[in-house]
């Protein structure tokens, strides 16, 4: 196993799985890692593990500030992670650069991510989402990150009326921040999403927001 041939070892001092990438091939030996990785991780606290499955919900990092939200209307975690994010730091699980924490290596960050029933996992993404948008403000990063949250729950799944309206409306803003920003593919993606959360007979219905879409749609072809 990858274990027993010493290309996956717990370094005791830096208190962090290490990998010899150079005899690792990972497409081979993904599914081992992943199964020692989940074993390890089931033995963690519970606050933890809950923490840990919220940041594998960004991918592999995540900023202090985007933190800060999700603990101020607590809808997300109930606890305050700081202290959970510092003992993952410890265990070597996250590394802090500044205001960023990052998984140490993209295996443990889909083995945690892993963990989340897939049942559960859309649903986690939503509730990541509309909590961040409702703190989001004029905060274009943060309103950016609610609508990945929210397009990852709408994909494939059956939204009501209100929720179609809502997402729709979001992802205009979403796509607005993009344009500014010159990142006409982000822009792009946010559009069709928008435009397929658009009603029926949404040029009666939704006229403005309507519109808006199609604009930006026409403005970056």
């Amino acid at each position: 196993s990858v274990v027993q041939n010493k290309m996956i070892l717990f370094s005791v001092k830096s208190r962090r799985w290490t990998w010899d990438i150079d005899t690792i091939d990972m497409q081979m030996i993904s599914n081992g890692v992943a199964e020692l990785l989940t074993t390890t991780f089931n033995c963690l606290p519970v606050k933890l593990i809950r923490t840990l499955k919220i940041v594998s919900c960004f991918g592999s990092q995540i900023e202090d500030t985007t933190i800060d939200l999700m603990n101020l209307g607590q809808q997300v975690l109930s606890f305050d992670v700081q202290n959970e994010l510092q003992l993952a730091v410890r265990e070597g699980i996250l590394e802090k650069a500044g205001p960023i924490y990052q998984f140490t290596h993209d295996l443990i960050q889909q083995a945690i991510y892993d963990l989340i029933p897939a049942g559960n996992r859309k649903f986690l993404h939503k509730t990541i989402g509309t909590s961040l948008l409702k703190s989001a403000a004029d905060n274009q990063t943060i309103h950016i990150l609610a609508v990945d949250q929210i397009n990852i729950f709408c994909k494939d799944s059956i939204l009501s009326p209100e929720e179609r309206s809502q997402y729709a409306r979001a992802n205009a803003t979403a796509a607005k921040f993009a344009i500014a920003a010159s990142r006409f593919e982000q822009a792009r993606s946010y559009i069709d999403t928008g435009i397929k959360l658009l009603e029926t007979g949404h040029w009666d219905s939704q006229y403005s927001l309507s519109l808006d879409l199609f604009e930006m749609s026409a403005s970056i072809s």
